[in-house]
């Protein structure tokens, strides 16, 4: 069986840290941040808790619509989040990629916040495809361009959130 790396992206931004794991742990922040350039939430309903989920949905160019579904498996205040994320249809039920019928139909999703000096915090994203053929390992390791733009248009728009809060 093929083995694969971790996706895995950071960046500093200029906040706290207990303010930015706010921003990522609570709905009304992350409906205004958490979606790829040019994608805007339309959906987004959140139980932060171990056990407890994030279903979401988000609108894109010519009124494409994705749908998102997170299981929250670890959580640490201010430190560290882990879940399972996967793409699903707008009751919440899983599904495939909508533009790749070979995507990893699971990943396990960690993201880490780190002091970065004074009012900064290093965020870190890593994803790792869970319950994987070769084929969708194969579909991951050849997007890995396409996360890092879509992560870094993210990024953009978290940095302009956070200096609105």
């Amino acid at each position: 069986m093929k083995e694969t790396q971790p996706f895995s992206i950071s960046r500093i931004l200029k906040a706290p840290r207990a303010l930015v794991f706010r921003v990522y742990s609570e709905v009304s922040h992350l409906e205004n941040w958490l979606s790829p350039a040019g994608f805007h939430s339309i959906h987004a309903v959140m139980d932060f808790r171990v056990g407890g989920t994030y279903h979401y949905g988000l609108e894109g160019p010519n009124g494409m619509q994705m749908w998102g579904m997170q299981v929250f498996r670890e959580i640490v205040l201010n430190e560290k989040i882990v879940l399972v994320q996967s793409f699903s249809d707008k009751d919440g039920g899983l599904t495939r990629h909508p533009m790749s019928a070979t995507w990893p139909l699971q990943m396990l999703a960690t993201t880490t916040f780190e002091d970065a000096g004074a009012g900064q915090t290093k965020v870190t994203v890593s994803w790792l495809p869970m319950s994987t053929d070769e084929v969708e390992l194969t579909t991951f390791d050849q997007a890995r361009a396409g996360m890092v733009h879509g992560f870094e248009g993210a990024f953009v728009k978290l940095e302009a959130y956070l200096a609105t809060l």
